[in-house]
């Protein structure tokens, strides 16, 4: 009598990313990317670095996500992953790069204790334009309510990017309420009473 044929193990497919295959390796590299990008943009959240990182951190861990979503779905079109496990991370992920986006509630505008980062007052004060544009620019993003006398000095600036990013930044720390323009003179004495 002759033996029953082995039968061979069921191929398993290899997740792809684009029709690249993922090795063992890059699933922890990426996680690592991931964790380390999440913990820069909360940590420049609450303590500013540079203008250009403060706004940049979000933005890097939203491609870091993207990149980790990328990952998950393959391994569930590959069957190698819980589709609602996937799902579920990636929508925290999104939510997560959402409140980046709210800067406010990690850190409330007007919080007791809250002084103006030294980092973005140096940025505000700074002799370049264009830094001091994207400065102003920062502050309204984070909704940061201790640089807006700085930024009410800025509606004289001789640059009229800064003018208009101070003044910009000025209407988002007043809660949408616009007091009127940099260059009228009635509007900067009541953005200095309202902020001063």
């Amino acid at each position: 009598m002759s033996p029953a044929p082995v039968s061979s193990p069921p191929e398993v497919e290899e997740p792809s990313v684009a029709g690249l295959r993922v090795r063992p390796v890059w699933p922890m590299v990426l996680y690592v990317l991931l964790v380390s990008s999440a913990a820069l943009a909360l940590y420049t959240q609450r303590r500013p670095v540079t203008p250009e990182l403060d706004l940049l951190a979000p933005w890097i861990f939203l491609a870091f996500a993207v990149g980790f979503a990328g990952y998950r779905f393959a391994l569930v079109a590959a069957r190698r992953y819980s589709p609602f496990k996937a799902f579920f991370q990636v929508f925290t992920a999104a939510l997560f790069f959402m409140l980046l986006l709210w800067p406010g509630l990690a850190r409330p505008p007007g919080a007791p204790g809250v002084t103006a980062p030294s980092g973005l007052l140096s940025a505000l004060a700074s002799g370049d334009a264009e830094k001091r544009a994207l400065a102003a620019e920062v502050a309204g993003h984070r909704r940061d309510v201790a640089v807006a006398p700085a930024l009410v000095r800025l509606l004289t600036d001789d640059a009229p990017a800064v003018r208009n990013a101070a003044h910009a930044a000025l209407v988002q720390l007043n809660d949408g309420v616009d007091l009127g323009a940099a260059d009228d003179p009635a509007a900067r004495a009541a953005w200095t009473e309202r902020f001063k």
